[in-house]
């Protein structure tokens, strides 16, 4: 269920039930958040350095590499090394492409979070209202907008895995198929 930002509930206790102080305990969800934040960033880029490195490699082996794809005619392991190849690079592509909310989820997403560039940028941002709402925003309201987009940035981070996945699975397939032409071969 979303919760908009100005329904988040603040008559919760801060301080939770161990005894800590609210300002200190506040500071460590804040802090705890940030750094689940840049965690996901950096899985990102890593998934995306894997994707490009599998679509480089691929694609040369299937322009450049052993196997001929130039010919008239192409044997039934030329053309499904072929096919195999362009799915890796097709599931490389997907990881890398970029992910961001449709239409209808920007339109109102700064009202559940305000941490991503997708909710800063969107139409419904006004930089004056945003600017006001930092000057009085509550930290469970923090708290809630940075935990939002956390969720929402690992998802992506989840689908980027998948395509990679299949990229190297694809990948894995193109390499055996080359090694069994190596072999039909001698």
């Amino acid at each position: 269920m979303k919760i908009r930002l100005t329904d988040v509930k603040l008559d919760k206790d801060l301080a939770g039930s161990e005894g800590l102080d609210a300002n200190n305990i506040s500071r460590v969800r804040i802090q705890y958040l940030i750094a689940q934040h840049q965690t996901s960033v950096q899985q990102i880029q890593f998934a995306d350095a894997k994707a490009a490195v599998v679509m480089t490699l691929i694609g040369l082996l299937a322009l450049r590499g052993p196997i001929e794809l130039n010919s008239a005619q192409l044997s039934p392991l030329e053309i499904v090394f072929g096919l195999i190849s362009a799915a890796a690079v097709f599931c490389s592509i997907a990881a890398v492409f970029p992910r961001y909310p449709s239409r209808s989820v920007s339109k109102n997403i700064s009202e559940f979070e305000t941490w991503s560039w997708p909710a800063l940028s969107c139409i419904g941002t006004d930089p004056e209202a945003f600017a006001e709402y930092m000057q009085t925003s509550e930290v469970s309201q923090l708290v809630h907008s940075i935990s939002y987009s956390n969720v929402t940035i690992a998802r992506v981070l989840r689908r980027k895995f998948m395509y990679l996945r299949l990229a190297f699975f694809a990948s894995g397939v193109s390499l055996l198929l080359i090694f069994a032409d190596f072999c039909l071969k001698m």
